[in-house]
């Protein structure tokens, strides 16, 4: 049974009314209250909660059980959070909650490191989530021993690491005994730097690419991945590239407990037979895998993958991404072998055609997310494969830079009426689409669009008792600026 919060009175009911009058909580307090409809409208547990209790709003609000309110608290910003910390002392022990923690991330950079340093020795602090951003330039030696010690007080407590220079986790290795999550993906090219994988005995997640153009920040990383022992991976980001042979044998050492894998292949494997049986033996050794992210020269490197996985990995995510549309064969596979447990599609640069519209079409009644990213198609066959009658099942769909007739828009969306995210970026839409968006999509929470087009002054927006206007319900991103309501 959910608990309910019966800590303190009238939740919302500040400790220090003076600290709560500024207008920095003003804000916060506004932007609660948005996320707060917001997640009693998306939880049907909470609508069974409140179904017998009155008007008043902190009745109501005192009602809730915890997961709701970390669900609310989960989509304010860093900022609110710390707000939210000082309204009671219930919500101060909520916002401990380990899922809350880890969103809040340390930034270290070379212009606050002393300033953070001289905090962490006057206060008792703990981070979960660090980053190491030194900007392009590197830590003076100065700078070095001031990052020393700062992870010398919270390197224990560090679960994730992202960072820029194999240096500065090389010199901090040996003070990251708890680190689960290492994001190596934009490192800048270092020479003659070496890192000890084995340092970080609970490490689950290793994310690297160490794509530098001449190979050595790769080829340091790789060493190291392949000297692992006794860690096996649950996600891992790899390359694999010029040293091919070499990370297949290392990955095949994690493929038994890899859940989230994705791939990046340089060349055509299918021109390297020996590699190709390398590959195809790698694949026999995966069980757990639930998300595949693959992106290849062709298809048909995507499609030897996907036929040499084994079906008893339950994929639930499956990326895609391949320059040339010369494969619509690579549907059929994952339809014919996950359709049972798929739940999110993404296709980069595909093309639908009649044949891999009867697929998709498998699929359709399926798939909470479908990202179709600068993809073409037949306009007859679309609808077929996103939602051939009414689709409730889809709740995200990003249709990016792919643009539709007036005819097929219109009917596309009158099928999906579920949505809760749309990306309709890089393609055109007129004021008349948008309005017909809101009047349709009434559960829809997040909308990606590039600026409309129209002959005339937008006026159709104006509140009325039937038209479901975007400051309602909607936050709207145009052209990457968050549209507030």
């Amino acid at each position: 049974m959910s608990k309910s919060n019966g800590k303190c009175g009238n939740v919302g009911e500040p400790i220090d009314s003076e600290t709560l009058h500024n207008p920095s909580c003003e804000n916060t307090l506004k932007n609660l209250d948005e996320a707060t409809q917001t997640g009693i409208a998306e939880t049907n547990a909470v609508m069974d909660t409140l179904s017998d209790i009155g008007g008043d709003n902190s009745t109501s609000l005192c009602a809730l059980p915890n997961e709701i309110w970390l669900k609310i608290f989960n989509s304010l910003s860093h900022g609110d959070l710390l707000q939210v910390k000082l309204v009671c002392k219930y919500w101060l022990e909520l916002t401990q909650a380990p899922e809350l923690r880890r969103r809040s991330k340390l930034v270290i950079t070379t212009h606050n490191l002393k300033n953070i340093c001289d905090f962490i020795k006057r206060q008792d602090f703990k981070c979960e989530s660090v980053v190491i951003d030194e900007e392009g330039r590197g830590f003076s030696s100065v700078d070095r021993e001031i990052l020393l010690t700062v992870f010398k007080h919270l390197g224990s407590d560090v679960l994730q690491l992202k960072l820029y220079q194999l240096s500065s986790l090389s010199m901090l290795s040996s003070l990251l005994p708890n680190l689960e999550k290492l994001n190596l993906l934009d490192l800048y090219p270092q020479k003659g730097v070496l890192v000890n994988f084995n340092k970080f005995p609970n490490l689950k997640s290793l994310l690297m690419d160490g794509d530098d153009g001449d190979g050595k920040t790769q080829m340091q990383l790789f060493s190291s991945f392949y000297q692992m022992s006794g860690i096996r991976l649950e996600a891992l980001t790899l390359n694999i590239g010029r040293f091919a042979a070499s990370c297949l044998a290392a990955l095949a050492s994690h493929a038994s407990s890899l859940r989230w894998l994705k791939l990046k292949i340089d060349f055509d494997i299918s021109r390297d037979s020996i590699l190709q049986l390398q590959l195809e033996e790698t694949l026999k050794n995966f069980t757990q895998l639930e998300a595949l992210h693959i992106k290849c020269h062709n298809g048909a490197t995507a499609k030897a993958i996907l036929q040499n996985l084994f079906k008893g990995n339950r994929l639930k995510t499956i990326a895609l991404d391949f320059p040339y549309r010369d494969d619509d064969d690579v549907v059929e596979v994952i339809a014919q072998k996950w359709s049972d447990s798929l739940e999110n599609l993404e296709l980069a640069h595909y093309f639908v055609t009649q044949k891999s519209a009867k697929w998709l079409n498998l699929l359709s009644g399926k798939l909470n997310r479908l990202h179709l990213y600068e993809c073409g198609y037949v306009p007859e066959y679309l609808l077929d494969s996103i939602a051939p009658k009414t689709n409730k099942r889809l709740t995200e769909l990003k249709f990016v830079n792919s643009n539709l007739t007036p005819k097929l828009f219109t009917e596309l969306f009158q099928r999906v009426p579920n949505l809760t995210t749309l990306d309709f970026s890089c393609n055109q839409i007129t004021d008349l689409e948008m309005n017909y968006l809101f009047r349709r999509l009434v559960h829809l929470r997040h909308l990606f669009l590039d600026a409309c087009k129209s002959e005339n002054d937008i006026k159709l927006f104006c509140p009325t008792p039937n038209i479901i206007t975007p400051c309602d319900n909607v936050k709207v991103i145009v052209r990457g600026q968050l549209v507030k309501n």
